[in-house]
Parts: C-alpha cells; sequence; structure tokens
C-alpha cells in the first residue's frame, strides 16, 4: 500500500534496531559521579540520545534472556510463543524442558515487515529459537570463529547460507549462539578482549552498507552480546587464565564512587523476610546453580566497564549509518535492552531471575531520527516491550490487518498484537495521556530446575522453592497529593501447574543429595505434589505478594501486599492484573502448539527402580496419568 505522510515523516522509513543485553535502565540510587561518567563515556548512547525520544519508564514483557526476547521479537507473550525457559544453569538447549520458538507458528518481526516488502537482515544474538549448526553425530555447535577467536570466514559463509532465520523472517544469521562458559562465545571476555560483538559489529557495518546502495526499505537488527557478560565474574571464573575480567576493569575509567552509600545499604543489606520466599530461595541457590559472588565494587564496576566497552560498538554502527546523509535520514534506530540486572541488590540478588524489580523490569528504549527527533526528549509514559512492534508497523505506516491475513497463509498462530502503536505519540499527534496505560510482566523461567542441577563440583542442589512464577502488573493512581499520579506495581509469586511434570495433574520432583564423583552415596527424596491432599502428596503452596508505590518507594523495600492501610489499592491493582492478564497472556489456538501442554508426559526424576512408598506413589500416578 502506498505510504501517507505523517508531519516529518514522509516516506516509508528503514529500521536499524539495536539490541544490547543486560542493560538496566539507571537506577535511583546511582551516583552522581555515575551519571556525568555515563554522559562523557557512553558516545553512542548519547548520540542516539542528542536525536530521540528516551522512554523512562519503559517496561520488560518477561525473563529471562530467551523469553523477553521470543517477547520482543514477536510482540506476544510467552504463554503464546511457548519460549519460557533460558538455556544454561540447570537446562540445556535440547533439553525436553526447553521449548524454542517453531517455524510457521508466531512471526516475527522479521515476518511482519519481509510480509511488507522490506528486506529484512538479523546480525548478532539471538537466542529465540536453536539455531545452531550441529556438528553430525554430537551436540557441539559448529562454530564460526578459530582456535584463537578470530573469525572463520569459511564457517561464517557457511551460517549465511544455510540461513536458519529465513524461516523467521531474517537473513544473514551467524551462529553459533553467543551463550555458555566458552570465553570465545561471551561479548568480550577472552584473552586479549576477544569476544563475538566485534565479529557482530563487523557483520553489522557490512550489512548497513548493502542496504545503503539498494532500492528496498529495509528492516536491520544488529544484536550484541554485552554487558551479559557480567554473568562470567564470580570467584571460580576469576581464577581462570582463559577469561579476562579484571583486566576489563583495569582498562576501564569507571568511577569509584557508584551508587548512594545511604540508598546502596539499605539495598544491600536487605533481609528479604517480608518478600516472596523463592527470592531468598533464589539468593542461596545462585551459588550453586552458577557460582559463588562476592557483592563488591570490581563487581559492580565490571557491569559498568562492559557498558563502555559495547557502547564503542554501538559507536560504529551508527557512524556507518549516519556516513550515508539520506539513507540516515530515512532510517528511524530503536536502541533496547532485553531485560536489566539486579547486581547484588535487595539482599545480595544476582542475575534477573525470580523477581519483578525495577532493576530487572525497566530497560532503556530510545527511538532516534534526525529529521523526526530535532533534539533531545524524554518521556515518563509507561510502555512495554509489547508496544515496539505495534508501534513500528505504525511509523511504516503499514495495514496490520493486511500483513496479517498474508501471514496466515504461512503461520498457525497469527493473533492481534497485544501492545500499543505509539507512533501517533511519537509523532506528535496524540498527547502522553492518550496512551499510557498499565503494563504486563509475566515469567515462568526456573533455570535451577532440570537435568543438571549439579553445582561446579558435581553436587547436586535443590532447585528454587516454590511459589516462583511470577506475573505482575504496572499501573500510575491518583493516590498522590491532590490526586496527583503515583505508579504502583503488584506482583504474584504462584506454583503454576502447566510447569508440572504432568501439567496440571502432578508434579513428581526428586531431590538427590550427593555427588557425581561417589555414585554410591547419592540418596534422594521424592515428592509427589497434586491438588488433592492424600497420604502420599502435597498440594501447591499459597500464592505470595508483593505491593509497591514505586514513587514513595522506588527501591522497592517496603512490601505494602498485606497491610490493611493499603488492602483498596491492592484490590485494585490485582483487578488491574486480571484484565491485563485476560488481554494480553493470550493461548494457542490448538493448531499446532508450541506450548508446554502439547508435551508427551514423561517420568521426568521418578527413579526407574523404586525403593519406597512415596516413589511407589510418583510411578503408579506417572502410569495412570499416561494411561488416561
Amino acid at each position: 500500500m502506498p505510504f501517507k505522510s505523517r508531519g516529518r515523516l514522509t516516506k516509508r522509513p528503514n529500521f536499524l534496531v539495536i539490541m544490547i543485553d543486560e542493560q538496566r535502565q539507571p537506577v535511583p540510587f546511582e551516583s552522581r559521579a555515575l551519571g556525568v561518567w555515563r554522559k562523557q563515556n557512553l558516545k553512542g548512547q548519547q548520540a542516539l540520545m542528542a536525536n530521540g525520544t528516551e522512554f523512562m519508564n519503559h517496561q520488560i514483557m518477561s525473563s529471562a534472556c530467551a523469553p523477553s526476547r521470543a517477547s520482543f521479537w514477536t510482540g506476544q507473550y510467552p504463554s503464546l510463543h511457548g519460549v519460557t525457559q533460558t538455556t544454561g544453569a540447570a537446562k540445556s538447549a535440547l533439553e525436553e524442558d526447553t521449548y524454542w520458538l517453531t517455524p510457521n507458528t508466531v512471526p516475527t518481526m522479521g515476518n511482519y515487515f519481509r510480509a511488507a516488502g522490506y528486506e529484512t537482515w538479523y546480525r548478532g544474538k539471538w537466542h529465540v529459537s536453536d539455531a545452531d549448526l550441529y556438528i553430525p553425530g554430537t551436540n557441539t555447535p559448529i562454530p564460526s570463529y578459530r582456535a584463537n577467536g578470530a573469525p572463520d570466514l569459511r564457517l561464517e559463509k557457511l551460517y549465511e547460507e544455510v540461513n536458519r532465520l529465513d524461516s523467521f523472517g531474517f537473513n544473514g544469521w551467524v551462529g553459533p549462539e553467543p551463550h555458555g562458559a566458552n570465553p570465545y562465545d561471551s561479548g568480550s571476555s577472552a584473552p586479549y578482549f576477544v569476544g563475538r560483538d566485534a565479529t557482530y559489529e563487523r557483520l553489522g557495518v557490512q550489512t548497513i552498507k548493502k542496504l545503503q546502495r539498494g532500492r528496498k526499505p529495509w528492516l536491520m537488527v544488529t544484536s550484541f552480546v554485552n554487558p551479559h557478560d557480567i554473568v562470567l565474574w564470580g570467584r571460580l571464573s576469576l581464577l581462570l587464565n582463559n577469561m579476562w575480567l579484571r583486566q576489563q576493569n583495569e582498562r576501564s575509567n569507571v568511577p569509584l564512587e557508584l551508587f548512594l552509600d545511604t540508598m546502596w545499604s539499605q539495598l544491600k543489606d536487605e533481609n528479604l523476610i517480608t518478600k516472596p520466599r523463592a527470592q531468598a530461595s533464589y539468593r542461596d541457590t545462585y551459588a550453586s546453580a552458577f557460582q559463588p559472588n562476592d557483592n563488591t565494587h570490581p563487581y559492580h564496576q565490571f557491569y559498568y566497564a562492559l557498558q563502555e566497552t559495547v557502547d564503542k560498538h554501538v559507536a560504529k554502527i551508527l557512524q556507518t549509518l549516519m556516513s550515508n546523509r539520506q539513507s540516515y535520514r530515512d532510517t528511524i534506530v530503536l536502541y533496547v535492552s532485553d531485560h536489566g540486572d539486579l547486581l547484588g541488590s535487595h539482599g545480595g540478588l544476582y542475575q534477573k531471575w525470580h523477581n519483578a524489580y525495577d532493576s530487572v523490569l525497566r530497560v532503556p528504549l530510545v527511538v532516534h531520527n534526525p529529521i523526526l527527533f530535532p533534539k533531545a526528549e524524554q518521556t515518563q509514559v509507561l510502555t512495554s516491550h509489547a508496544d515496539v512492534l505495534p508501534t513500528m508497523l505504525g511509523l511504516a505506516g503499514l495495514n496490520v490487518d493486511a500483513v496479517q491475513r498474508r501471514l496466515k497463509l504461512t503461520h498457525n498462530e497469527v493473533h492481534p498484537l497485544v501492545g500499543r502503536d505509539l507512533s501517533g505519540f511519537l509523532l506528535g499527534e496524540r498527547k502522553a495521556e492518550a496512551v499510557t496505560g498499565p503494563v504486563y510482566f509475566m515469567t515462568d523461567d526456573e533455570p535451577t530446575r532440570g537435568d543438571y542441577q549439579l553445582d561446579s563440583f558435581g553436587r547436586y542442589y535443590e532447585s528454587v522453592v516454590q511459589p516462583n512464577h511470577i506475573e505482575a502488573v504496572v499501573a500510575q493512581l491518583p493516590t498522590g497529593a491532590g490526586g496527583s499520579m503515583q505508579q504502583w506495581k503488584f506482583a504474584r509469586y504462584f506454583d503454576n501447574d502447566q510447569f508440572w511434570s504432568a501439567p496440571g495433574q502432578a508434579d513428581i520432583v526428586t531431590n538427590l543429595v550427593g555427588s557425581q564423583a561417589k555414585p554410591g552415596e547419592i540418596s534422594g527424596t521424592t515428592t509427589v505434589k497434586v491438588h488433592r491432599v492424600t497420604a502420599f502428596t502435597v498440594t501447591p503452596p499459597p500464592d505470595e505478594y508483593e505491593l509497591y508505590n514505586m514513587t514513595a518507594d522506588p527501591l522497592e523495600i517496603d512490601n505494602l501486599a498485606g497491610n490493611p492501610a493499603y488492602a483498596a489499592i491492592q484490590a485494585q491493582m490485582a483487578n488491574l492484573l486480571v484484565e491485563q492478564r485476560d488481554l494480553k497472556r493470550i493461548e494457542p489456538s490448538g493448531r499446532g502448539s508450541v506450548t508446554k501442554q502439547n508435551a508427551q508426559l514423561s517420568q521426568g526424576p521418578v527413579p526407574a527402580r523404586p525403593t519406597g512408598p512415596q516413589q511407589l506413589v510418583a510411578l503408579d500416578i506417572v502410569n495412570t496419568l499416561s494411561n488416561a
């Protein structure tokens, strides 16, 4: 369809999406020195903001990596696309309970724009499907680099020719996925600062130059790894010669004072007594599932040093785009992160699991174009990753219904997008009040539960306790002085029975004690969980809740859930949660679902030779359900 001009937007734009991994929006307890450092050193981001709208209140849809990315690229929640788990820790990419996005089911951003006539390219981290090429007869991905981490152009070309993301609407992806313990699959943490982000910059630059010579509108993704390398920091990895972690701190100028002392002390020393039990359980399990860590300044410094490193790659991508003046004017750039990072806050919580705190949910989003945004702008409009795809389609002037009709010929789960089209707001056609509204968050990610519940020394550990599945709503209510708006967050922690070993019916778990090195000394206890009480079963734990006044308590220290003084607000937020769930947590139509409900029932951890009454009951339940 022909493009209809809207104000300064006079032709169908190109899109460059720059995704960063694990960068949170600046948090309220950061020091002034850190803010000054950011402006002086993160020049790529500063250039984007200089001619862009920065969304200061932008929230993710899900966590962690894979669930968030699949949600961002499809505009739908994990309840529909089925990508609920992040590989690593206790789970592998090939595990029975790991579900990836399946081709021809839920369309991605690439599918939408390709169907609309765009050229569509993807360079960098994907982590939405298992797109790696494997060495035949093994579970070992084929690397696209040599033994020293240097690019292998022959293997890069192999990945490009195989075109593993073609069915997801993108060309150009080069694997393997930058994930796991291999330092050469990090962003920049192998010896001599080698990593995949330099390759993604090179491939991104090449692709932009190629697209600038073409005639068709284009969508280009450059997805970097860092600051995700923060996950590598810990007592064990710091002992390894093949990881350069401290070395990256030594060449950075991150300030000594990162956080405001009083506020940071509150967060660092929080006891979590008033918080859902899963948080303390996750804190206590982290050292076994990942590695022991120390919540010290070098660790925090590393997080910001990584942001400076990846920003140099971002700046190079922007310089390439800007080198062609007309192409730059015709291109809308989006800068976004998949999720944030706790960085030791809230009583020593690391990474991003089993919580709905602001440090994880609120991430950068900048929309940049020199014509549309002559100067830097900021907005506090409450937005979500769910809004990005509808907004891009709106800016492109596309008839979404017509595009979806085309996609239904090749995809069996094409549903109305659950987010809002913010193009009218960005183009000055609509005011903030007209587009702001509640946002929904959900996560079923359980990285500590899987086939590999072993610590670094081969000892078994127990997964994080239930309830640890979360859904939350963030909304603005007129509860301030004189009816002014305040931001609230309400989170429900629950034991999602769709992730039981027999979904919706029974969860049978054997917790092993001992070490793989001494198999004769391993013992275990099997627990059978069902919705009814018997002599040999337990029932799901009750739901647990969090309620925060984000305006009055931006650190999210004071959990107001269950406080009688806030009962009316809690009820209002609970109603909003149900409303948002009904609107956005949609499920597959059943014409080839990719969700766990379609998985074959298996015995899972139940021993093949039962040794006690609990195991016998567990095996009987599984056999009964299998034959039902």
